[in-house]
């Protein structure tokens, strides 16, 4: 879209995605003194945040570290080991594909760090769009940490930009702290809608006051498990989640009719998106962060040249419910080697595993024959959708109260349109809960940012999950334990390490 057409002016001030957070990188003339006046001033330096965040959600790299759930997996061949080194529980700190992620979420950090502390001095400015500008930041701030420290667990807590290389890795409560106060501000500084071209076919582009609640639910909802185990954030997760189902119509957020519609390509803009990164193939000149590389030849199959970045684990398959969203959700039809005639199921491919289809529909790709025409495309990466909305409602008010009528309705309506009946009504708290948390899997199952490895490391059920892994995956390499949580968290990156021996 429009929106994404990136100056280089931004891209020279605001990337540093291929390097070492804490490097010198030096960029142009520009400084927090000189730029920071105006209103267009502000708006540059905001869509500077989205250069960086699309260009950690565009590809497979950074979401190696969430191969440990058990609903993906890989081959441990050529360019995949480093996928492979999280699922079979060997990554170490000189992996490389993990690097994208610490790169370009600090990356993230370091530019709305720059606009939080200096969007007042744009006296240029109303105060509104001083406001809104920062609200952005702040949000961006959190959704950044938040990926961190569920990811790599302590980590360096940075809210200026000096070079310093003595600093030290601050505690996941430390760091909650810090994200929950980002998302209060956010609260009060988005809007409610925007406007322009910051809204397309009737879909916010940019986040919104509900987009702040609803991060802020998951927040909550993450820190009443481990490692903080703060039980009481139940109350306010669920208190939080209800705010935005109870004025969805004020951010125009709802489900998707059908679920299929929401990995169609012409589903790019819908209302079930409370936040996402948007791509444009379309924009001319080359600018990585654009483009989105999850789609169309990422999780294709190598039988229709595909890259076969990732694929779905058997037995997390075979105990998917039937219905459409699991015929949405995976590929069920192969055609070997593009040819229609030769159409098979998922036992007959060369990797003997169902694909996921979810990121595959999209301009390049020809549904006729399978082939994929490009190896770049537009597809949306949902970061948080309405259903993770829902869910995290039903789950926190069980938790936190009761499994009443309410958190039945929430978790009905994600069944409803998944093609199952009501949930077993009657259940305990822990049976309810344990019900949400598979829902969440079969919904969230694959490459989404709203991941089952994060519930499998919050409910600490890594080592359970990864019990019931069929034969013929590769094996593990080591095996994680819920009780000392060893291989919860990945390494951080060696780069890192070398530069501050406080890492």
């Amino acid at each position: 879209m429009k929106l994404h057409k990136i100056a280089p002016l931004l891209l020279l001030l605001f990337t540093a995605c291929s390097k070492d957070f804490l490097k010198e990188d030096p960029r142009s003339n520009l400084t927090p003194d000189n730029f920071y006046k105006t209103s267009d001033d502000l708006n540059m330096a905001a869509i500077g945040l989205y250069t960086q965040l699309n260009g950690a959600f565009n590809q497979s790299a950074g979401f190696s570290t969430l191969w440990g759930g058990d609903d993906i997996t890989v081959a441990r061949a050529g360019n995949k080991i480093s996928y492979s080194d999280f699922d079979t529980y060997q990554a170490n700190s000189s992996n490389d594909r993990m690097t994208n992620w610490w790169s370009y979420l600090y990356s993230t950090i370091k530019s709305a760090n720059s606009l939080i502390n200096n969007y007042q001095n744009a006296t240029g400015a109303t105060e509104d769009a001083r406001n809104q500008a920062a609200g952005q930041a702040y949000f961006f701030r959190a959704l950044s940490y938040f990926f961190l420290t569920r990811t790599w667990g302590p980590v360096p807590l940075i809210t200026d930009n000096k070079v310093d290389y003595t600093r030290t890795k601050a505690a996941p409560s430390d760091i909650y702290t810090l994200i929950v106060a980002d998302l209060q501000k956010a609260e009060t500084m988005l809007p409610d809608g925007w406007d322009g071209t910051k809204k397309q076919s009737g879909v916010d582009i940019p986040p919104t006051r509900g987009s702040a609640k609803a991060l802020l639910a998951n927040v909550y909802l993450t820190m009443a498990g481990w490692p903080l185990k703060q039980t009481d954030k139940y109350a306010l997760a669920a208190a939080k989640a209800k705010e935005v189902i109870d004025n969805k119509a004020t951010w125009g957020y709802d489900l998707q009719t059908n679920f299929a519609d929401l990995w169609k390509k012409t589903g790019k803009f819908n209302h079930e998106t409370v936040f996402g990164c948007y791509y444009n193939v379309n924009v001319s000149g080359w600018a990585w962060e654009n483009y989105n590389m999850l789609t169309p030849n990422a999780y294709a199959p190598d039988d229709e040249g595909g890259w076969g970045d990732g694929y779905a684990e058997i037995n997390f398959y075979k105990k998917f419910p039937a219905g459409p969203r699991k015929d949405a959700t995976y590929q069920m039809v192969y055609f070997l080697n593009n040819d229609p005639n030769n159409a098979v199921d998922w036992t007959k491919v060369q990797h003997k595993h169902p694909y996921f289809f979810k990121f595959r529909d999209d301009d390049a790709f020809n549904p006729t024959n399978h082939v994929n025409n490009n190896w770049i495309g537009s597809h949306t990466v949902p970061i948080i959708r309405y259903a993770e909305v829902l869910l995290t409602y039903a789950e926190a008010q069980a938790m936190s109260a009761s499994a009443d009528a309410t958190a039945y309705a929430a978790i009905n309506l994600v069944r409803k349109r998944a093609g199952l009946s009501d949930l077993v009504a009657g259940l305990s708290q822990s049976a309810f809960r344990d019900s949400v948390i598979a829902e969440r899997g079969w919904e969230f199952a694959g490459v989404e940012p709203a991941a089952r490895w994060y519930d499998l490391i919050r409910t600490e059920t890594v080592k359970k999950a990864n019990s019931d892994r069929d034969a013929s995956e590769e094996p593990l390499k080591n095996i994680p334990d819920d009780a000392t949580h060893t291989f919860y968290w990945a390494p951080i990156p060696i780069g890192d390490q070398q530069l501050n021996s406080n890492l």
